[in-house]
């Protein structure tokens, strides 16, 4: 089985590990101590690259580009940066088309030349619900935007939640844009690997599904009031999607029939409050990697080598985790 990277974005700064396989991870990179991470592109060809969000209790957009040994400021040193993610293009080109960055005050930019210049997509200020986003601490108390998603087929189509305050997206490349959900606690966003038209939001109140590329939403019955704040589509087999909900004992969904129906996977598994931490391993899709609450802001990461259905430990304790994300290494 090929090796792979963890990048784990935790209340303390970044940890890499490389994993071979093992029952094991071994460190090889850590910085950015004092920053919360909130999000974390790996870069689909050359894993060491990676942009790393921080917010909330941390600033900015930081890069590494030797695996986690050392990080640079790239931009965004007076706000919260709360995703970050590359154009998905597959095949992945030598670079990606396209970064894209989350903020608060709530904002989404995009980048074409590796994040040395960003534009804000202006048209998000315009939108109805604007004045009613908000988030609880200061300075800003104003919402941000994450979860977010573009299909590889169909890049004029970005979405992305603004926690709290609606799902925004626009199907021109965003010169005009569009809210659906308006009022609700939105988390994550994902679209179908299989059908562009297909999307997945993840909120505090559950999980809902798009048939018509975000215009009309419907509950998922099985988790409704759920408190979703993961959705992974399995790389190698798109029908099968996985879900993170914050509840102790049970956190995991998975779906093996692109969403149409679920059950609980990971019995016996910690909750990991609102955090994404669950990723599929990019090339052996039977292994997946979780990390969880195991005491005051303490987290472990777990591993799974059936699919979900039964897990060990695979890391000494770590501060708090709050992202995980997964690159394939030479």
């Amino acid at each position: 089985m090929r090796s792979c990277l963890l990048y784990i974005g935790t209340e303390d700064g970044m940890f890499v590990f490389r994993w071979d396989g093992g029952k094991k991870l071994n460190r090889i990179g850590r910085g950015l101590e004092g920053h919360a991470v909130r999000g974390i592109a790996v870069h689909p060809r050359k894993a060491q690259i990676a942009y790393v969000a921080c917010g909330l209790r941390g600033w900015g957009l930081h890069r590494t580009r030797d695996s986690g040994q050392s990080f640079e400021l790239v931009d965004f040193e007076d706000r919260w940066v709360w995703d970050v993610v590359f154009h998905p293009c597959h095949p992945a080109p030598a670079e990606p088309r396209a970064l894209y960055v989350g903020t608060e005050p709530p904002m989404l930019y995009v980048s074409h030349d590796q994040g040395r210049t960003f534009q804000a997509f202006a048209g998000i200020e315009r939108l109805p619900s604007r004045s009613q986003w908000k988030f609880f601490y200061e300075p800003f108390y104003a919402g941000h935007v994450h979860g977010i998603a573009i299909h590889p087929e169909r890049p004029e189509r970005i979405f992305a939640g603004v926690e709290h305050g609606a799902l925004i997206y626009t199907h021109d490349g965003g010169s005009t844009w569009h809210e659906a959900l308006v009022g609700y606690d939105l988390h994550r966003v994902a679209v179908d690997p299989r059908d562009a038209d297909r999307v997945f939001a993840g909120a505090g109140e559950g999980l809902f599904i798009s048939e018509d590329a975000g215009r009309t939403w419907a509950p998922v019955p099985a988790l409704r009031d759920k408190y979703v704040h993961a959705i992974c589509f399995d790389p190698r087999q798109p029908e099968r999607v996985y879900v993170y909900v914050a509840e102790d004992g049970g956190p995991l969904y998975k779906s093996e029939d692109g969403g149409r129906s679920w059950r609980p996977i990971g019995g016996g598994l910690p909750a990991a409050r609102p955090a994404d931490t669950l990723s599929v391993h990019p090339e052996a899709s039977d292994v997946l990697f979780y990390a969880g609450d195991v005491g005051s802001n303490k987290s472990k990461v777990f591993v799974s080598f059936d699919r979900g259905g039964s897990w060990e430990p695979l890391s000494e304790e770590l501060p708090k985790v709050w992202r995980l994300r997964v690159g394939t290494s030479d």
